[in-house]
């Protein structure tokens, strides 16, 4: 069960917004719940506080390798 102390605006796939009312939840999305909590709009019963540990986040997408550039040659100094 999940209580919101205020209404939660959020996006589930980044182009259109959803709003979650104030109130009780039986259910909420995973995201929702981290944005709720990194908020601090989430009521959480004591056994559930966050302890000050980071939520787990999503794996990055690798990146492509840059080329390396070439050295370049050392200017004589003058």
């Amino acid at each position: 069960m999940f209580k919101l102390l205020a209404e939660l605006k959020w996006s589930p796939d980044g182009c259109r917004v959803e709003t979650i009312p104030r109130g009780e939840h039986e259910d909420l999305p995973e995201r929702a719940v981290e944005i709720a909590i990194q908020l601090s709009i989430l009521d959480q019963p004591a056994g559930e506080q966050n302890t000050g540990q980071q939520p787990e986040q999503p794996e990055q997408p690798e990146q492509p390798e840059q080329p390396e550039q070439p050295e370049q040659p050392e200017q004589p100094e003058q």
